[in-house]
């Protein structure tokens, strides 16, 4: 169903690098600097108006999501952020974006269903798809091209050739508490109150993640395991 007034809120791309620094310096420091992302962005942005939008974005997304980031660090404890795999951190950031720009999620899940049919899909498919869910405006189509350089940074999909994408492989997520966020990111943006443990490799999102199920599948901070009569039990989230 079409809904024009869904949420976009994003027409310019945030590098990883700098999500990630950003992510580092909250979890070491214990507050989110808004100069310091700005110094940072600069880095990769030409143009005061573009800096400032950039950060601004950046800031969005830390302070939102201060209360996973607040669980991650405890997780953490005295293990360094810097150490954790780069898919690990891939993973981290694609679900905070997501979590705060719902639209990053609708793409890869719609780009998902396409592979599940094709090895390769085109931006003409990818933009049917959204428009179909946000409307056809000029404000989803710059929306669209500033989250696809994004997830092919975070190693999602990747281009082949101009307009041409297909998937790379998945992200192997071994940290737990992030494996967590992967089910808890799926559950919350899908709309369900929960998702049966059987159904978790049918899942277009996690067609993007290599999660070990026993990680997947315990109790923790985000998510709450429930037996069930058929299967091995279902998923809910609990914040």
């Amino acid at each position: 169903m079409r809904s024009k007034a869904k949420y976009i809120g994003l027409n310019q791309r945030i590098p990883f690098e700098v999500l990630d620094a950003g992510i580092n310096f909250y979890l070491t420091k214990g507050r989110i600097d808004k100069d310091y992302l700005r110094e940072r962005i600069q880095e990769f942005t030409s143009g005061s108006n573009r800096a400032n939008k950039a950060t601004l974005y950046l800031l969005q997304i830390l302070n939102r999501q201060q209360d996973i980031l607040d669980h991650l660090k405890e997780y953490l404890r005295d293990v360094p952020y810097s150490s954790l795999q780069k898919d690990d951190k891939r993973a981290l950031s694609l679900c905070l974006i997501s979590l705060t720009y719902p639209i990053a999620y609708d793409l890869l899940v719609a780009l998902a269903q396409g592979f599940k049919v094709q090895d390769q899909i085109n931006k003409k498919f990818i933009n049917e798809k959204l428009m179909a869910i946000y409307g056809s405006n000029r404000t989803v189509n710059i929306a669209i091209d500033a989250l696809l350089p994004m997830i092919i940074e975070l190693k999602t999909i990747k281009r082949d050739r101009m307009s041409i994408y297909s998937m790379c492989s998945n992200l192997e997520v071994r940290n737990k508490f992030i494996s967590e966020l992967v089910t808890y990111t799926d559950i919350k943006l899908s709309g369900s109150k929960s998702i049966l443990i059987d159904d978790l490799n049918f899942r277009p999102w996690f067609s993007y993640f290599e999660v070990p199920p026993s990680r997947s599948l315990q109790n923790g901070v985000l998510i709450h395991k429930k037996d069930s009569s058929v299967g091995k039990g279902y998923l809910t989230i609990k914040i």
